[in-house]
């Protein structure tokens, strides 16, 4: 075995990352043949028709596997390296019933499927569970709830979409996949949102700048809280869901207006990454509701400014810093990763534009080359070694920021005087759930 697997099997970003984005390349890749052969062609033996299969692989079977691949950076005591294989494992066995769905039981399509949701759900929930809840780790507790929350959000759009497949509701797969694609969002308003806001202060300190961004705490509490409210009102009529996107799209378009975005395009390909994705978030909302209670016809544009743009956009920057970070690299983008964002951002424009057939197919083809050139320039990072600050190819050696040696895997250079640099992944200012930083 060569010397980077035993890594590559304990960190669960790396198989999960990996698998996600040469999973996207080839259901994108199915999904322009399935729009070339016709949307109603037998191309795959699913259960699902074309839109809602294409609809629930992105959104649960890579949304699924990047939100784990984020939050599981350590396995369970006791199981040591078997638990990420086998995670990625049930993940792919999950795809693969999927696809062939119409020749199993579609109670055991659904087991398997939904069963990779159930134990990233126990799993990221056991700190709430590992210690007394106290005053010292109340915010802690807190956060971590949070995101279980929106967790069991995304179980539980998927496990609606599966109610359709086994005949206990039908017609609804298509409601379960957009309050599916609301759950992304939300976890884009909470973590990603935080996650920009503070990559871009650090940023900004290291540069010597004095303008940083400001933070606005009552609206980062409620755009993340309006974000959420979407998935259930995604089963409302149609106008009280609209209204529903119109507060949470501008909600999120108020934050970030205080986070330098100007800065960030002029000086970080990868936070402008952040930033995109981001206004993509609000934006995508706000004009899915405006669709929703007035008479414009921008609905399918705008649910895939969303879903391109913010879900597609934001998750693929922070694969990027995460992936980055955590094997010791600098925290700036290769030229595959520029490629892979360029795609993604011509895949988005042609998506907008309209409905003609050749323009779907070619923005499926940008969307399979963003994930393609995502997976090449992240290669490196998932399946080499963690470089040590200084070393040929690793961080250069710098200093961090408050108390403690700053050697973390994040790539943030820890709390203090130390190596690293301040490159920081922000991780550790947001969330404390475990492994949050991969302090070693």
């Amino acid at each position: 075995m060569f010397p980077a697997a035993p890594r590559l099997l304990r960190e669960g970003h790396r198989p999960l990352y990996l698998a996600a984005a040469v999973f996207t390349v080839i259901a994108i890749a199915l999904w322009g043949h399935w729009i070339g052969a016709g949307i109603g062609s037998p191309l795959l033996p699913t259960r699902a028709i074309g839109m809602d299969w294409h609809a629930h692989e992105l959104i649960f079977g890579y949304g699924g596997a990047v939100m784990a691949g984020i939050f599981l950076a350590n396995a369970p005591k006791g199981l040591g390296w078997i638990f990420f294989p086998a995670l990625t494992l049930l993940w792919i066995a999950g795809r693969i019933a999927m696809a062939m769905s119409a020749t199993l039981p579609a109670p055991l399509v659904a087991l398997i499927d939904l069963g990779f949701d159930l134990v990233v759900m126990a799993r990221v929930a056991m700190p709430l569970f590992a210690s007394k809840l106290t005053q010292e780790n109340y915010d802690t507790k807190l956060k971590t709830l949070g995101y279980v929350s929106i967790f069991l959000l995304h179980f539980l759009s998927n496990f609606v979409m599966h109610l359709d497949w086994m005949g206990v509701w039908p017609g609804i797969a298509s409601t379960g996949a957009m309050a599916g694609l609301m759950a992304c969002a939300t976890m884009n308003a909470a973590f990603g949102g935080q996650l920009t806001a503070a990559l871009t202060r650090n940023a900004m300190v290291h540069a010597g700048e004095t303008a940083l961004p400001r933070p606005m705490e009552s609206l980062d509490r409620w755009g993340p809280i309006f974000t959420a409210l979407c998935v259930p009102a995604a089963f409302l009529p149609v106008r009280a869901f609209g209204a529903v996107l119109v507060l949470a799209g501008a909600t999120n378009l108020f934050r970030i207006m205080f986070w330098r975005s100007g800065w960030a395009f002029k000086n970080s390909a990868l936070l402008t990454g952040f930033h995109l994705g981001f206004m993509c978030l609000g934006l995508g909302l706000y004009a899915m509701g405006l669709s929703a209670v007035t008479a414009m016809q921008i609905f399918p544009g705008a649910t895939h400014l969303l879903a391109i743009g913010a879900v597609a956009g934001l998750s693929m920057a922070v694969m990027m810093k995460t992936s980055l970070g955590r094997a010791g690299r600098p925290g700036h983008a290769t030229g595959a990763l520029k490629l892979a964002g360029a795609a993604l951002i011509l895949a988005l424009v042609l998506r907008v534009s309209g409905e003609k057939e050749v323009v779907l197919m070619a923005s499926a083809i940008f969307f399979a080359i963003a994930y393609a050139a995502l997976a090449v320039g992240l290669a490196p990072a998932l399946l080499g070694p963690k470089k040590q600050p200084g070393e040929p190819g690793g961080r250069p050696l710098g200093h961090g920021h408050g108390h403690g040696k700053g050697e973390g895997d994040c790539g943030c250079g820890g709390h203090g005087e130390g190596q690293g640099g301040m490159q920081s992944c922000g991780l550790h200012q947001i969330r404390g759930l475990q492994g949050s930083c991969d302090h070693d």
